[in-house]
């Protein structure tokens, strides 16, 4: 078994700020914290975390893996646009009652990824996508991350309450 966490072979792009800053450190530490008790995995246990993690590369068992790419010279419109695709096929596949899980640690074998997949050098992986039937009896899935409240990361300015 795996002891560290393998590094890849690096990715085309950052998927978390470097530094990460505040609020939003926290939040990531936090669920990270609430994801691994929730399947008894302490935070001591780096094995068993990284078998978790690596559970990624075989998409969670579902019978189905989606890649998405996008390429390489579009500009923030276009990641926005990538991000509403994905939103997207996970709302398409709960209306035909299947689920998803959005998988960005797959942009650290884009290289692998992408000579398997055949795409051309000017696309990048931009995300993979466990596509199936969620266990319901599984721990893991019946957590859910804790969210901000509304008024600290929205406004409503101009409308009557």
């Amino acid at each position: 078994m795996a002891t560290e966490l393998p590094k890849g072979e690096g990715t085309d792009y950052t998927i978390y700020p470097e530094p990460l800053t505040e609020p939003y450190k926290a939040r990531r530490f936090k669920v990270g914290e609430l994801l691994y008790q929730s399947i008894d995995i302490p935070r001591e246990d780096k094995p068993a975390r990284y078998q978790q993690y690596a559970r990624n590369y075989q998409f969670f068992g579902a019978p189905v893996a989606l890649f998405f790419a996008r390429e390489k010279t579009h500009g923030p419109a276009q990641w926005a646009d990538i991000g509403g695709y994905l939103q997207t096929v996970c709302l398409l596949a709960r209306g035909h009652g299947l689920h998803t899980c959005p998988q960005q640690a797959w942009v650290s074998f884009n290289r692998t990824v992408r000579a398997f997949l055949k795409l051309p050098d000017n696309l990048m992986i931009y995300s993979g996508m466990a596509l199936g039937h969620a266990d319901d009896k599984a721990a893991i899935n019946s957590w859910r991350s804790p969210r901000a409240p509304l008024e600290d990361w929205a406004s409503f300015d101009g409308f009557d309450s």
